[in-house]
């Protein structure tokens, strides 16, 4: 549990730590190291050391069945429910509840799971499963969870980005580009305006009938920057050179292509990296992405940042949810379909820090209250964050309880195409080799953003 402490007269949820009361020697938030907050808050800490402690293992077995293995030392398999659900594209399509066979303490049994006969040859399904208690106990009522797992029954067969559906060629569908000022590019249709910021390389506006979808003209930059309290960062302040900018349209004009080659200088550090931009006229962008890491590469993430219009408050993905999880650490957090509003992507943490990371995130929507927005699909798989505070605004405040002070309207979302894992560097080491973002090493990933409505 967090060791975190009140002042008195101070608000009674607001916590604090070493040296916040003067006092000297001190070890900072290193008591602030639990998997439950100082107000006894569920964490996702929590739910992730639950699943990896839990006593009973589920594993794929032959077809339409698993493997259950009783790790108990005194209970039986007989002793417990399992539920199931069957998702298909993060859907629930099928479920069913029933006991568990006999099976003493040690010992392995398969059970019996009809999945194959709700497999169709499109959509991606998975397999969610629930051991739960029959009856009550001294610690738990019956229904309690003890056990969850995850199995992966069909991969979805579209893989990459499908094909843009391009309309018969019309006046209305042919982009008109304009240059302004030798630095501004509008590509714009009816219902359709992008633009871009030749001298700062960025994507200032995507708007769809009239509304920007951006905010303060912030579309992609680099962000390399992270603070977590076991592997903390200064901020340093970065300097992007674009080194080309180029731009056509297709033959008929009903699609374009922007293609910019940039640098990113953090401290000693430098990031080449390269954007391709796929323009089409019913307003969906694809987007690739490609970044380069050299002998000297030692910041903790790759990732595309983004302020979206303050309207799109209502967020909606299919990927690792509903709890907050990263690369090493998401055994808990299941693919499905979650929604949130932007407000709740925040965690209870008592040392202001980066937070509400989501991994292997096939697509995202952002939408106002009307149910129109913006869509992010993945060509394979990206993580992200939504919030409504940058790292470099949690940097610059102490307390969790201060995020109100540096709130802002706007949506900020990053992409991350990799961000190097949590590790356990507070009283233990790094992160595993292959959670480390590695050096002289190019990294890829590509998205599209669409025009969307529920």
């Amino acid at each position: 549990m967090d060791q975190g402490i009140n002042i008195r007269g101070r608000p009674a949820d607001h916590y604090y730590f070493g040296g916040s009361f003067g006092d000297r020697p001190n070890d900072n938030d290193f008591c602030c190291n639990g998997i439950v907050t100082a107000d006894r808050q569920v964490t996702p800490k929590l739910w992730e050391v639950k699943k990896v402690y839990q006593y009973i293992t589920l594993e794929p077995n032959a077809e339409n069945s698993i493997g259950v293995r009783n790790r108990y030392a005194f209970l039986n398999l007989h002793d417990f429910n399992l539920r199931y659900v069957i998702l298909k594209d993060g859907v629930p399509i099928a479920e069913e509840e029933f006991s568990l066979p006999d099976g003493k303490p040690g010992e392995h049994r398969a059970v019996q799971i009809p999945y194959s006969r709700y497999l169709t040859s499109e959509g991606e399904y998975y397999l969610n499963i629930e051991i739960k208690l029959k009856k009550d106990c001294v610690w738990a009522k019956a229904g309690h969870i003890v056990a969850t797992e995850q199995l992966l029954l069909q991969k979805s067969p579209n893989t990459g980005l499908q094909p843009v559906a391009v309309s018969a060629s019309s006046k209305e569908s042919l982009f008109k580009v304009v240059e302004e000022e030798k630095r501004y590019l509008f590509f714009r249709r009816p219902g359709v305006e992008i633009t871009f910021d030749k001298t700062e390389g960025k994507l200032p506006g995507i708007c769809y009938n009239g509304d920007n979808m951006l905010h303060l003209c912030e579309g992609w930059p680099l962000n390399t920057f992270r603070l977590i309290n076991n592997d903390v960062r200064k901020w340093q302040d970065t300097q992007t050179e674009v080194i080309s900018f180029d731009w056509k349209c297709s033959e008929d004009n009903q699609s374009a292509i922007v293609t910019l080659q940039l640098q990113e200088t953090v401290g000693d550090v430098k990031v080449p990296y390269t954007f391709i931009y796929r323009l089409y006229g019913n307003g969906e962008i694809d987007v690739d992405a490609s970044f380069t890491t050299n002998d000297d590469f030692n910041l903790p993430r790759l990732s595309l940042q983004a302020f979206f219009n303050p309207s799109l408050e209502q967020l909606e993905w299919y990927g690792r949810g509903p709890i907050e999880n990263y690369r090493d650490r998401k055994n808990a957090a299941y693919v499905g379909k979650y929604q949130s509003a932007v407000n709740d992507m925040k965690e209870s943490y008592a040392r202001s820090q980066t937070m509400g990371g989501r991994c292997d995130t096939r697509w995202l929507t952002l939408t106002n209250k009307a149910g129109k927005g913006i869509k992010i699909t993945a060509a394979d798989t990206f993580d992200f964050s939504a919030l409504h505070y940058t790292d470099k605004d949690l940097f610059e405040i102490k307390y969790g309880h201060a995020l109100p002070d540096i709130y802002r309207a706007e949506v900020v979302l990053n992409l991350d195409c990799i961000q190097r894992g949590l590790g356990n560097a507070s009283c233990g080491p790094g992160p595993r080799p292959a959670y480390e973002i590695q050096k002289n090493t190019v990294y890829k990933y590509a998205f599209r953003m669409s025009p969307f409505s529920k």
